[in-house]
């Protein structure tokens, strides 16, 4: 299966030179030059607001327009649009940023990437692909060993199986207060073979 449509978010903290914005361009860059679309969720710089507000007898988020809420709209609509998806974040407190994790509870809606009623709920994005792409601070020996891998459970198990997702990978940088440049290079390596793998090609 190739892949054509690819939805880019990047959720951090810093606005400017930050380590997520350059790992996001080298993937920007390497699935245009695959002949593939991407468009880009770049929640700090579109201003968006990750505070899920619901009103009286709301359990969760649901689609809305553009004119109750034109760039949560445009996110929604990006969600149905791709055919795969490129999470790209810092892990603090082995959780993704809080704007990313309101992302998740707000664009991620029902009828937008999945049904409630059933137990559990019923994925409306079967058949596509994501990759997750993490920085850390952590050694990885911490993160598996000594936190169970959460950081990579959040995605795998809580998100992305609950709205169909089954073909999925995650690639992670550890050790970011130690990290040789040349550590950095190897990364950078393995993000393009997992960009590819994603893509199919």
């Amino acid at each position: 299966m190739d892949i054509q449509r690819v939805l880019l978010v990047v959720g951090q903290g810093r606005a400017e030179e930050s380590l997520a914005g350059h790992l996001a361009e080298l993937i920007r860059a390497q699935v245009e030059a695959a002949g593939c679309t991407c468009r880009i969720h770049d929640l700090l710089a579109d201003g968006f607001d990750p505070v899920l507000r619901l009103a009286p007898g709301e359990h969760h988020a649901r689609a809305v327009t553009r004119e109750q809420d034109p760039l949560l709209a445009r996110y929604q609509e990006d969600v149905a649009w791709a055919e795969a998806y490129v999470f790209v974040h810092p892990v603090w407190w082995f959780a993704p940023p809080a704007i990313l994790k309101g992302w998740v509870d707000r664009v991620l809606a029902e009828g937008v990437a999945l049904v409630h009623g059933d137990e559990p709920p019923r994925g409306l994005l079967r058949g596509r692909r994501a990759l997750v792409v993490q920085t850390l601070a952590a050694s990885a020996w911490v993160d598996r060993w000594v936190m169970g891998a959460v950081s990579r459970r959040f995605w795998s198990r809580a998100v992305l199986r609950s709205v169909g997702i089954d073909q999925a990978w995650r690639v992670a940088l550890h050790g970011l207060g130690k990290l040789p440049q040349a550590e950095l290079g190897r990364f950078e390596r393995r993000l393009a073979r997992a960009v590819g793998r994603l893509l199919g090609c």
